[in-house]
């Protein structure tokens, strides 16, 4: 009995030392909060101390209130916390599980609701939080309506009130209500904020800044457990599903729905190479400024303050005291697989990898002891699973792996795409290479996603990834699959002229620590370490390995010979010179008369050359028409909406005599106008004809190039890059310049969605000399066929149908640049697509 009574004295004393601690959810329970299920089941909140209770929206408190108000000490929230904050509200945002927000307004594709200004006098389903949302409320205001112009109804959470037809619209997640709705038969259309300008990320983790500085080992306690629990989430969908289908359903969902959740809020949750959870002071402002124009924050604050600092890293005593007993961890490495990792002529280990493992070693005090002994990775990954080493330091996470090794969080993403030939064509999907042979590396994970998903494909097992480009080159292979940067870096830093990036796969490896079965305390150790990673240093690591840096070494040999060569052809062609002297002054008499007689033919033909070139301008700079009022009216809808909220304004202002409030929206409105003006000016002035050339500035022609097409290609998700010294100035025809270069940027953009890349970029940079200005138009839309790479600047040449393309563009901008520029404009292909290069000689322009 004493026994008994002893055991529940430690075990009430156990509970006691939990602290207690709330977490509001803005939703009611669903996959949209699996991480701090998860956390809660799998007792990682407990590890930390932590006695953690739920709270989903049927408390009838928003997150923010409960926060503000000590109900609960933590909470998710939108993006509407920024505006909280601007205006004093004490909030800390501690993650951002989700980029990019799932929130919309989801209406039947029957109800004749097709944009957001259709809902004026609909009833709209709002919960409280998002009668406050900014996504929400930004996107109404944009189309001038505002909560006034709605009937609002408290939420029922249940998506069939919408089948039903008992409201209108209703918020809802893309993750949530279409896919139930879709399996009950009714047809939906979603009204994003987004597809109105405002992307903002979603469902902030969140607490205040007394709970930071009164309780901050909690603080921190209770991210590393909610992070730790997001990360396994998103790593085992199907079993997250599981829990929360027996524990969190409120809604009674499907568990197949559950798992369609969790696989749609995972795309939303990671971008390629950003940390799980990261939240970008950067992009805060950005989303703050749009908050400023729409009259909902008068003032931009700084927004360190707003994030929380997660760089301490805390370890609990058993992570100490097993540290302590590991002092030394043996590390097996790949030694050809750079910039990941890599071996190099003088024994060093280098690259990504390399770089991680010394922040590893900094922030834990422990030796990494590189094993340089197995000359293969396929004998490296053979040793952890049998305990002769410790971990890898960098291995594509498999289930087949998972089976036999523990993995940390992955840190870093990378593309498999597929490398032939640069005769081989563009290859859309794996099934076209049935048949074929296929270069892949001894257990790498590429090896593992043929086997299983491609029996069909042909495989030659190569030792190394540098092994595997070389087989293509030599003809062993048709392809190799590698991934992008591995291949990008072999391929530029081994000459491997003739192969190129060929298509894209499915796949793609998400790399991490791996460590012996026995060992998921390291993992879990590493997995708080890269939690605590600063942006900074995630930056400095893959800033210095993925960046390319090559430049050839100059060959003397080559250079002195060629020198003599052509002082030997130099001396030949002089005494030629002499024999010829005599026939050219013999037949320069003959050649006059009959000069004098073509001269006035040529006269007329010139004329009516000037005529039709004249014509073929204007029909060039037609063609573009287009794209630009595409772009303007894209320009005009942010203006538009921004006047349209500051009429209201003004007839509030002007109701109740706020003439402060008045002087400043005229301003507001002065400021639009001008905009507006300007983008017309713009408009106008490409279309004037040049009389003379002039002197003028690169970076400002790039610069009035990006205004009239910046907002298309804004829409299209496409990024312009310029990397151009402000200095630099030519003489030319300033419009035909611009002509020249809308024309190639609108194919470039026209190429980037045509192609299947995930980077949806143009890259315009400058480089100048004395003789020639060069400038360079990349992009990344896979390039030009190669059959038909030489007709490009063949008048009426065109591959668009006859209604999207005249294929006088490309033709035109060749002759501006080679008659009036008296330059050279040249094509070729990069890895990753088209680089169109403009030259202008600054001697005779």
């Amino acid at each position: 009995m004493k026994k008994l009574f002893l055991l529940f004295i430690i075990f009430t004393s156990f509970l006691w030392a939990q602290e207690s601690i709330t977490l509001q959810l803005p939703w009611l329970h669903q996959f949209q909060f699996a991480g701090y299920y998860v956390a809660k089941e799998k007792g990682y909140y407990s590890d930390a101390g932590l006695d953690v209770s739920l709270q989903d929206a049927r408390t009838k408190l928003t997150a923010p209130e409960a926060v503000l108000s000590n109900k609960a000490q933590y909470g998710v929230g939108r993006s509407s916390l920024i505006v909280d904050y601007a205006r004093g509200k004490p909030f800390v945002l501690m993650a951002a599980p989700f980029q990019s927000s799932p929130m919309m307004l989801l209406v039947r594709a029957d109800s004749g609701i097709k944009t957001a200004k259709d809902l004026r006098g609909k009833r709209i389903m709002l919960t409280d939080d998002t009668i406050e949302g900014i996504e929400i409320q930004a996107m109404m205001k944009s189309v001038g309506l505002n909560t006034k112009d709605l009937q609002l109804q408290p939420h029922s959470y249940n998506p069939m009130s919408l089948a039903r037809k008992e409201t209108d619209a209703m918020v809802a997640y893309l993750s949530n209500e279409p896919y139930v709705l879709k399996k009950a038969g009714i047809e939906t259309q979603a009204l994003y904020p987004k597809d109105y300008g405002f992307d903002y990320y979603s469902d902030f983790l969140f607490t205040t800044k007394d709970e930071t500085i009164s309780h901050p080992e909690r603080a921190q306690a209770f991210y590393d457990a909610s992070i730790r629990g997001w990360l396994w989430a998103f790593e085992h969908i199907e079993e997250t599903a599981a829990i929360i289908y027996r524990d969190y359903n409120p809604q009674h969902k499907s568990l197949e729905a559950l798992i369609y959740e969790g696989k749609v809020l995972k795309k939303l949750a990671f971008k390629d190479n950003v940390p799980f959870g990261t939240i970008d002071p950067v992009r805060l402002d950005m989303i703050a400024q749009g908050y400023r124009l729409m009259g909902l924050i008068d003032h931009l604050p700084l927004f360190k303050p707003l994030i929380f600092k997660n760089s301490n890293l805390q370890l609990n005593a058993d992570e100490m005291k097993w540290l302590s007993e590991h002092p030394i961890i043996r590390v097996g490495v790949d030694k050809n697989w750079p910039p990941m990792e890599s071996v190099d002529s003088n024994g060093e280990y280098f690259g990504v990898s390399a770089s991680y493992l010394k922040l590893l070693e900094k922030r834990l005090g422990v030796k990494f002891e590189i094993d340089f002994n197995h000359p293969k990775w396929s004998d490296s990954l053979s040793a952890v699973e049998d305990k002769k080493l410790d971990m890898l330091a960098c291995a594509a996470i498999t289930s087949k792996r998972q089976s036999k090794l523990k993995f940390s969080r992955s840190y870093m993403k990378q593309s498999i795409v597929i490398v032939a030939n640069s005769d081989v064509g563009y290859v859309y999907h794996l099934d076209d290479l049935r048949g074929k042979t296929i270069a892949v590396v001894k257990s790498y994970a590429t090896e593992e996603f043929l086997k299983k998903n491609y029996p069909d494909i042909q495989t030659v097992v190569v030792n190394s990834s540098l092994e595997a480009l070389q087989a293509v080159k030599k003809g062993k292979a048709y392809a190799c699959l590698e991934g992008l940067n591995v291949v990008s870096y072999l391929i530029e830093r081994h000459d491997l002229k003739g192969l190129k990036v060929v298509g894209e796969t499915p796949y793609q490896y998400d790399l991490a620590f791996a460590f012996r079965n026995d060992w998921g305390m390291l993992a879990n150790i590493t997995d708080k370490v890269l939690s605590t990673m600063t942006p900074q240093e995630y930056k400095e690591i893959h800033g210095q390995w993925l960046v390319m840096k090559h430049q050839e070494p100059t060959d003397y040999f080559y250079v002195w010979t060629s020198a003599l060569v052509l002082a030997g052809i130099f001396l030949l062609i002089t005494y030629k010179n002499r024999q010829l002297d005599e026939l050219v002054r013999r037949r320069t008499d003959e050649l006059e008369e009959f000069n004098q007689r073509l001269q006035e033919e040529i006269e007329k033909a010139v004329e009516k050359n000037r005529t039709q070139e004249k014509i073929l301008m204007q029909q060039a700079k037609m063609a573009e028409i287009g794209s630009l009022v595409e772009s303007i009216a894209h320009q005009w809808r942010q203006p538009l909406n921004i006047l349209g909220l500051s009429m209201t304004k003004l007839s509030l202002g002007f109701g109740f005599g706020r003439s402060a409030e008045i002087e400043k929206t005229i301003e507001i409105v002065e400021q639009q106008i001008q905009y507006m003006s300007q983008t017309i000016d713009d408009f106008r002035n490409f279309f004037k004809q040049d009389r003379v050339q002039s002197q003028v500035n690169i970076s400002q022609i790039i610069a009035d190039v990006e205004t009239l097409l910046g907002p298309l290609l804004l829409r299209k998700k496409i990024t312009l890059v310029r990397t151009i010294d402000p200095s630099v100035s030519v003489k030319v025809y300033p419009n035909e310049l611009k002509q020249v270069l809308i024309n190639i940027v609108n194919n470039a953009r026209e190429a980037i969605e045509h192609s299947k890349q995930k980077e949806r970029t143009i890259s315009i940079s400058c480089e100048d000399n004395q003789k020639f200005c060069t400038i360079a138009i990349e992009d990344s839309g896979g390039g030009v066929p190669l059959h038909i790479i030489d007709k490009i600047f063949d008048p009426y040449f065109t591959t668009k149908f006859e209604s999207q393309g005249t294929g006088i563009g490309l033709y035109m901008a060749k002759m501006i640049v080679e008659k009036h520029f008296l330059g050279k404009l040249s094509v070729h292909n990069t890895i990753n697509g088209a680089c169109f290069e403009i030259r202008i000689n600054h001697i005779l322009s």
